[in-house]
């Protein structure tokens, strides 16, 4: 067919095409090329008719049966075929082209578009080059399943050579092999699960281990990534990287137990000086002298936070030194400045430029500050309440040396702050006790004057009513006028308990050496009465001299006595032992302790109500049961306390009960 069949319009897009084109008609022939082509296969300029067939002027390496059935293909079914690849047989060289059936009137030819193979070779050429000398190791991995449809290895099939360098092989050793037969340790390490889940998720992963290899170890970095069934992996060789790290971290480590070492240093020489430091100005005065006289700086300030009259926070400076000596203290805003990070609990190191880093600071601009250093000062809650700062006029050099001296020296603030604040706390506490204490005696006062008058009266009238018209009143109306009687006579009792419980605390506290056993004689000698009246016996062993306060301690041991009396069981007389023993034990902490013990034979009572029963008001039986305010184990309990000691208590129910009194030995 000669050239001028060749519709017009095909010619030219093939003449114009920058990528090779030619025109085949059923025989294969080429009808029409464009200079592309030419220079792609290697052919003189060309005028048809040459009669050259296209099967015949390619690599005669590649699979030229397998192109003519194509073409043949296409011819016969009309349709387009896009990025079709042939590979030569001898060098790995591939052609790509698209082939496309166009019906003219008289016949239909075939429409050839190639990629430029020459430049498709060049950049393979390229790309192997890359591959082959990059320090970086790239394989790709094929899945290999089992009868079950699970993933039981990887075949590879590709890899550069940096990849089986790392193991003393060669690309050639390990292509087409698997995994199990090459890289067994992915089976144990790990990898081998990573590629696999890789594979069911198409999510990208990675990892860093350590191989050995003849006795070495190496550490690889890699990133793995799904390819269709396969997945790529990229991996770097990282020994040095990883030894240089372990260098640098065991450099840094030294350095920081020579940090530490430092300021155990500083620790121990200002140690030596904090016992001579005094205590709250005299103290902050002393520490800033000697930070400034270690770290020659122009300023040292240790400053409180606090909120002035607009509600913002403020640095109330509690010690300033200036030039080597103690200067006025005073206020400056915290907007603006370095101490703004310090107190949000930052350490501030700025050693030079200081007033181009916080223009607005006028603190810093007054002292014609350059460098600036400061840590917080933490209070035990957690909060910040205040800092310590170094400030100079020049840029600071030695940092290191200044951040391990301010860091000890605001532990130390810390804790001299935390004891001002809880002298001050111990302070107001004080004055709070009394306030109470004048309030208790101004209620002593009522209690024993203003509450007991109306008392005596409605005493007084109910008896002379009685005496008077006792013979016009029913049996009811009697029975009425008696329980008021008795109403009046508790709350008599009530108030003199109460009276008693008050007093504790003002009366003057006068401690003296008193016999015990004296003192248990005389309290049986003042209740002979009840004593008789219950039949009750008190037996008393060999008791101690000890240091006490004789008015309370006779209180206290009169209302032990007393109780065992009044819980006694109704058809057994009441028999209470007295006996002291020195004891100590490790609940006590090393202290020796004498321990009096008033044991009786009465109702006894459950243990678990051993704290209810020293309560004030609590009672374990109605007043309808035994008599009594619910106040006299309160009393004996505060009595003890104020003696240093403490009280505990033992019931058995039906049994009898056993109270326990512990007083310091020295």
């Amino acid at each position: 067919m000669s050239a001028s069949k060749i519709p017009p319009t095909i010619e030219r897009i093939i003449a114009l095409a920058n990528e090779p084109m030619v025109l085949l008609d059923k025989a294969f022939t080429i009808i029409y090329a464009n200079a592309s082509f030419q220079s792609a296969f290697g052919l003189p300029e060309f005028t048809p008719p040459k009669n050259w067939n296209f099967l015949e002027i390619t690599d005669p390496s590649f699979d030229v049966v397998s192109l003519k059935l194509l073409l043949s293909d296409v011819l016969q079914k009309k349709e387009t075929v896009t990025d079709y690849e042939i590979r030569s047989n001898s060098n790995n060289h591939k052609i790509t082209f698209n082939i496309e059936a166009i019906d003219t009137e008289s016949e239909t030819f075939l429409l050839l578009a190639f990629n430029n193979y020459k430049e498709t070779e060049q950049l393979q050429s390229f790309l192997q080059s890359v591959l082959d000398s990059t320090n970086y190791g790239i394989a790709s991995y094929e899945a290999i399943y089992n009868n079950n449809g699970i993933i039981s290895d990887f075949r590879i099939t590709y890899t550069n050579p940096e990849v089986p360098r790392n193991f003393g092989l060669n690309p050639s050793d390990v292509i087409g092999k698997t995994c199990r037969e090459v890289y067994p340790g992915i089976f144990e390490n790990g990898i081998f699960e990573k590629m696999v889940k890789c594979m069911q998720t198409g999510l990208r992963d990675g990892y860093e281990i350590a191989v050995s290899h003849n006795n070495k170890t190496m550490w690889l970095s890699a990133t793995i990534e799904k390819a269709g069934n396969a997945v790529a992996v990229t991996s770097k060789n990282i020994t040095s990287e990883k030894i240089a790290a372990l260098e640098i971290e065991a450099i840094n480590a030294l350095l920081l137990n020579k940090n530490k070492e430092l300021e155990q240093q500083l620790l121990h020489e200002f140690s030596e000086s904090f016992y001579s430091y005094g205590s709250g100005d005299v103290f902050f005065n002393s520490l800033l002298l000697e930070i400034a006289q270690k770290t020659k700086m122009d300023y040292v300030l240790l400053g409180e936070v606090q909120l002035n009259e607009l509600g913002d926070e403020i640095i109330k400076s509690i010690s300033v030194i200036a030039f080597g000596k103690v200067a006025d203290n005073f206020k400056y805003q915290i907007k603006d400045g370095p101490c703004d990070e310090v107190i949000k609990g930052n350490y501030a190191c700025h050693p030079r430029d200081s007033q181009k880093l916080f223009p607005e600071s006028k603190t810093l601009s007054d002292l014609d500050v350059e460098g600036y250093i400061a840590y917080p000062l933490v209070g035990s809650s957690g909060k910040i309440i205040g800092l310590i700062a170094v400030l100079h006029q020049s840029e600071i050099l030695d940092i290191s040396y200044i951040e391990s001296l301010l860091k000890i020296a605001a532990k130390r603030g810390e804790m001299e702050f935390e004891r001002l604040q809880n002298e001050k706390l111990l302070e107001m506490k004080n004055k709070e006790l009394e306030r109470q204490n004048i309030e208790l005696a101004s209620f002593a006062y009522i209690s024993s004057h203003d509450l007991q008058e109306p008392l005596r009266k409605i005493q007084l009238f109910t008896s002379r009513i009685l005496f008077k018209e006792k013979e016009n009143f029913s049996d009811s109306s009697l029975a009425y006028f008696q329980s008021i009687t008795n109403a009046a006579n508790r709350m008599q009792n009530l108030i003199e308990s109460l009276l008693n419980y008050s007093s504790m605390d003002a009366s003057d506290i006068y401690f003296v050496p008193t016999d015990l056993n004296a003192a248990i004689d005389d309290i049986k000698n003042n209740m002979t009465d009840i004593l008789e009246k219950k039949n009750a016996r008190v037996e008393v062993g060999k008791l101690p001299m000890l240091s006490v306060i004789p008015i309370q301690f006779q209180q206290l041991l009169t209302n032990l006595i007393s109780n065992g009396i009044k819980y006694s069981k109704a058809d057994v007389s009441p028999i209470l032992k007295i006996n002291a023993e020195l004891v100590s034990s490790e609940e006590f902490t090393g202290k020796r302790y004498w321990k009096l013990d008033v044991a009786d034979n009465g109702i006894g009572f459950p243990q678990e109500y051993e704290q209810q029963i020293f309560e004030l008001f609590k009672r374990l039986h109605g007043k309808s049961d035994y008599e009594g305010t619910g106040i006299g184990l309160a009393i004996c309990k505060k009595i003890v306390q104020k003696h240093d000691g403490f009280i505990r208590a033992h019931g058995i129910p039906g049994v009898g009960s056993v109270f326990s009194v512990y007083l310091p030995a020295e």
